[in-house]
């Protein structure tokens, strides 16, 4: 598929391409970038939902986001060489020079307004069932490696496999106590969240927020995914910057214990784990294989750390644990 050739015959746009790592191909035209996505497996419903999304936000004051463009023929989708297509459009931001707590809680305070019911586009109050799922999916796979004993990649996989599945089995639990010992506050509302949050998807050019990488959810995920993704690059062995991410993120919509035992319970949940075993399967290439068999010696090795990093993590982001009554994961310690 020719973007160039799409952008000038079905929007009458004239654009070269941008060599930015974003979703979908990138293009630019008078200082606007066309971001063009294939569609083709997307359902009607969820791809309205986005654009509503993206539109709120850009009237809530979201200047980064990038919206759905429509064609000359008054439609989102466009269709070449028998596959569906959307343009988002979105100005060409100046790069994001830090990211800061209070950043996501705006974006999320901005999200949570949407007056939207969202179903396709929503993970809220879901993520038992999709960890079972994945659970389920990756234990049937790791059993067909048995004997793939010569492979050194499938061989860290059976034998770590068990002590994750019981991670991930406290991670149930610990959503499913939530749900039944805590209420939700006014702030543990739905809102506009990140399908794989970190700060680097914030911060990597061209830094436009793009509705293809959202999902409806509570904003524990964000936060979680933030904290686990800062954690595994050693950033959070500084307790000043977990601290100061906090407090600047509750400075803007505070934290309940709802949202914090959901946080928690993400972070119990091996995500990081599962996203290498599932790049393994899913066949890539001999350097993407061999990358993530290189992150799951690390997570491994690790393994006792993160341990030590649960089981004191309500001390380490400031939360009175014994005031909330926050369930303990004893074994960790």
């Amino acid at each position: 598929m020719d973007g160039k050739q799409l952008l000038l015959k079905h929007f009458q746009i004239e654009a070269e391409r941008v060599p930015f790592q974003s979703k979908g191909i990138c293009y630019e035209s008078n200082g606007l970038l066309y971001h063009i996505i294939d569609a083709t497996d997307k359902e009607q419903q969820y791809l309205y939902e986005l654009h509503q999304m993206a539109q709120h936000m850009v009237r809530q004051g979201e200047k980064r986001t990038a919206v759905f463009l429509r064609a000359r023929n008054g439609r989102f989708l466009v269709t070449e060489e028998e596959r569906d297509f959307v343009v988002l459009v979105s100005s060409r931001p100046a790069p994001m020079r830090a990211f800061t707590g209070e950043r996501l809680a705006r974006f999320h305070l901005r999200g949570q307004s949407l007056l939207l019911q969202v179903q396709s586009a929503s993970e809220l109050g879901s993520w038992k069932a999709s960890w079972e799922q994945r659970l389920e999916k990756i234990e049937k796979s790791a059993n067909g490696l048995l004997k793939e004993q010569d492979d050194p990649f499938a061989r860290l996989i059976v034998e770590s496999f068990p002590y994750y599945m019981g991670l991930t089995e406290n991670a149930l639990q610990y959503v499913a106590d939530t749900e039944i010992d805590e209420a939700p506050q006014q702030w543990d509302l739905g809102t506009i969240c990140h399908r794989s949050f970190s700060e680097k998807s914030w911060l990597k050019e061209p830094a436009v927020h793009q509705p293809f990488n959202w999902v409806f959810d509570y904003a524990a995920r964000d936060i979680a995914e933030w904290i686990r993704s800062e954690y595994w690059q050693g950033a959070l062995f500084y307790r000043t910057r977990f601290i100061d991410f906090i407090r600047q993120y509750e400075q803007v919509r505070p934290l309940s214990p709802f949202a914090w035992r959901l946080i928690y319970a993400r972070l119990l949940f091996p995500a990081h784990y599962f996203e290498c075993i599932e790049k393994y399967f899913a066949k890539g290439s001999l350097h993407i294989k061999k990358e993530n068999e290189e992150k799951l010696k690390k997570y491994i090795a690790n393994s006792r750390e993160y341990e030590e990093f649960l089981a004191f993590f309500y001390d380490r982001a400031g939360v009175s644990s014994r005031r909330w009554n926050m369930p303990a994961i004893h074994w960790l310690k």
